[in-house]
């Protein structure tokens, strides 16, 4: 932790990344998490983000526009196993905690030498905020979140040939 917030990074919590908006900075979200962690699976692109709609909320509050970014074919970088997969999402789920079960090239935390491909999309221009800061309406809320799982679709659609896109 300590040696990314030297380099730059910031904490992911909403007060932190709230005043790098207000300071006019960009943020890149990794939105799945460790529930996301919990699912990948080879040869399939899976996001978790139907119901992560906090960075949109934050986008709006700030008028900061949303850009669409995926990197298609990381889900390749080790192999994952299920097992005990219904225990370790409810510990992912009531605790926090991820329990992965994974390995990469010769058994090891080193990721397989696969191709990845970073997919960037169109920004989508959200509204700005009456007041910078405010809570957004739901329904707008809702509205730029479905914009951008759509657009996520388009651009993996557009660019990723040989892999599904599930989205969670």
């Amino acid at each position: 932790r300590e040696l990314f917030l030297n380099m730059s990074y910031i904490d992911a919590s909403r007060k932190i990344a709230s005043a790098s908006l207000k300071e006019g900075r960009s943020l890149f979200v990794c939105t799945g998490g460790e529930e996301e962690s919990m699912y990948t699976e080879m040869g399939k692109d899976i996001v978790v983000l139907k119901n992560r709609k906090g960075f949109i909320r934050l986008a709006l509050s700030y008028g900061a526009d949303l850009v669409p970014v995926f990197g298609a074919g990381i889900t390749d970088f080790y192999r994952t196993y299920g097992f005990m997969s219904k225990q370790r999402m409810w510990l992912q789920k009531n605790f926090g905690v991820a329990l992965p079960i994974f390995h990469g090239r010769w058994f090891t935390p080193l990721p397989y030498r696969v191709p990845m491909n970073i997919l960037i999309g169109e920004p989508i221009k959200v509204p700005k905020p009456a007041e910078i800061g405010a809570k957004p309406d739901p329904k707008l809320v809702d509205e730029y979140h479905a914009k951008y799982m759509e657009a996520l679709k388009l651009l993996h659609s557009k660019h990723v040939k040989d892999r599904v896109l599930e989205i969670r």
